[in-house]
């Protein structure tokens, strides 16, 4: 009994101070250069195999404070207009981890000339883990905190995604987590209602000259019972080669990034997120690290292969 109120205050408590938490997905300010993370009808809307990695360090500082990791990777399979997607995500605030590994399917249709819309499907697995053997006690030997919490959870989501073939515009829907986790069932009040996380997404390119093109894009998260979360985004993109620009989530941090093409697949990216909330006054900012890779025209060249 004692070990499942100390969970509870810990998990309640992580919740507070941690948005990934609250929210079930830990935000990236790089959530384009991931987005079947978050929408899975994204996978094979861009050409080529598309790989990401990303590492989110907040609130620098802070003891416990939320560190989040990505890998995502999806492809078009052009002939059967289909998309495949696989992304593995990290969450850890304090004590808590949590690692959602999923695999995502896509499929295209046109609407109109040049206009389509994707509609995806992902499924996978969630991990929950508790390190109560780590936390400081009275009496040491309670068998009751000598041994982790951990919970496995089958997980399965739907988005949907519009866009247009010369990549002018782009609006999408998801629901990436419609299971509840097991954890987040045990403590919270049993006579409230499950409401997974969904998210709203869009954004323009606007071709200003031959140098320069201006993308300000838009990422909303919307859950029954918690506030809004929304992420602004305005970036330029200047000779197909460097993007930079600013970004801000409403009441919760404001930041600056940067990313460069080292070469026609590889760029990297960093960004610097500046807290807007009362915790300004004990860390100094979130780190964001990213690295994305694309392999084009995958298909044709695997075909080619001898073995």
């Amino acid at each position: 009994m004692m070990k499942k109120l100390v969970i509870g205050t810990i998990f309640l408590a992580s919740l507070l101070v941690s948005n990934s938490y609250a929210q079930q997905d830990p935000l990236f300010t790089h959530y384009l250069q991931n987005p079947i993370a978050y929408n899975p009808a994204i996978a094979g809307t861009v050409g080529g195999l598309n790989l990401s990695l990303l590492s989110r360090h907040q609130w620098i500082g802070m003891d416990g404070a939320p560190a989040s990791y990505s890998f995502g990777a999806h492809t078009p399979y052009i002939k059967q207009n289909m998309g495949l997607g696989f992304n593995m995500m990290t969450d850890k605030a304090g004590p808590l981890r949590a690692t959602h590994i999923t695999a995502s399917y896509a499929y295209q249709i046109t609407l109109i000339e040049g206009l389509k819309l994707s509609m995806g499907l992902k499924a996978g697995v969630s991990t929950y883990n508790a390190k109560v053997n780590g936390i400081s006690v009275i009496d040491t030997t309670d068998p009751e905190f000598q041994s982790n919490e951990n919970r496995v959870n089958p997980n399965m989501g739907v988005g949907f995604y519009l866009y247009d073939e010369n990549n002018t515009y782009y609006a999408g829907f998801s629901a990436p987590r419609l299971i509840e986790p097991k954890l987040n069932k045990e403590y919270r009040n049993s006579g409230e209602p499950y409401n997974p996380q969904m998210y709203l997404m869009g954004g323009y390119n606007l071709i200003i000259n031959h140098d320069w093109v201006f993308m300000p894009s838009m990422l909303l998260g919307i859950m029954g019972g918690s506030p809004m979360s929304a992420d602004v985004t305005a970036q330029f993109l200047y000779l197909n080669k460097f993007n930079f620009g600013t970004h801000y989530r409403a009441g919760d941090a404001a930041g600056l990034f940067f990313n460069g093409k080292v070469n026609n697949d590889l760029t990297l990216g960093y960004a610097f997120d500046f807290t807007l909330n009362k915790l300004s006054r004990v860390n100094s900012g979130t780190h964001e690290l990213m690295i994305t890779y694309t392999f084009d025209d995958i298909w044709n060249k695997l075909k080619g292969w001898k073995f």
